[in-house]
């Protein structure tokens, strides 16, 4: 049975009415962003609080986190209430397309999401793991269209997604106007195919940057890159 928290150094997860716990791909993204001078920062389909919070423990931010999932909001609100930062991150259970569309909301200058992604896999029997894997409550031409009502001028999008989905999140972003800025390919082994893309979107075009990385390396254990990238969160590696 899985642990029902997860401590990192600084602050601690507890995930027991989660549907999706504490995994590699939100410890990428909430390690990968670059919030940088961030003065305002959402976090869409938070699950447990993870990502808002390497995000406040990042910056000096002020951080919402929405999340559809009742058990893992309230999982989210008790992190965030525990953590350094409980007076800088504000969770919300709700439908990201009824929170962003029916109510004023301040606009941010970075949006963070490891949103559902299974776009045309078989659903999951638990309806719980349904809604928080597959992108029928919460899909990418849902995630950009919020992006553009509530990014500032100079806004960022981060995302964490299948590296197979380049193609479609790439429609779906210019769409919306959003131009890819920075591209990272992550492979589990290092030397196989890679399995996520950690993604930067913005409104201006630029030229794209590209890089690679691996977690392991055969044989040897977490690769250079992946420990530079985590070390200040993970307690081992």
């Amino acid at each position: 049975m899985a642990n029902s928290f997860f401590k990192f150094k600084q602050f601690t997860i507890y995930q027991e009415r989660a549907a999706m716990r504490v995994g590699t791909d939100g410890v990428l993204l909430g390690a990968w962003c670059r919030i940088g001078e961030a003065k305002r920062i959402l976090d869409v389909g938070t699950g447990t609080g993870l990502i808002a919070l390497m995000a406040a423990q990042r910056s000096a931010a002020c951080i919402d986190a929405v999340e559809l999932d009742f058990g893992a909001a309230c999982d989210a609100a008790l992190n965030a209430g525990l953590s350094p930062w409980s007076d800088r991150v504000t969770i919300y259970k709700a439908d990201f397309g009824d929170w962003f569309g029916r109510y004023t909301r301040p606009r941010y200058d970075h949006i963070l999401s490891n949103p559902p992604y299974f776009v045309q896999s078989l659903l999951p029997p638990d309806s719980r793991r349904e809604r928080a894997r597959h992108t029928g409550t919460l899909d990418y031409e849902t995630l950009f269209e919020g992006a553009a009502a509530l990014l500032l001028p100079g806004g960022r999008v981060s995302l964490i997604s299948p590296a197979d989905l380049e193609e479609h999140l790439t429609f779906v972003a210019l769409l919306h106007g959003f131009y890819p800025a920075r591209f990272t390919y992550v492979s589990g082994i290092a030397g196989r195919a890679p399995k996520r893309l950690l993604s930067e979107w913005g409104r201006a075009r630029r030229p794209l940057q590209t890089h690679a990385m691996a977690i392991e390396q055969r044989g040897t254990g977490y690769t250079t890159d992946y420990v530079s990238l985590t070390r200040d969160f993970y307690l081992k590696m």
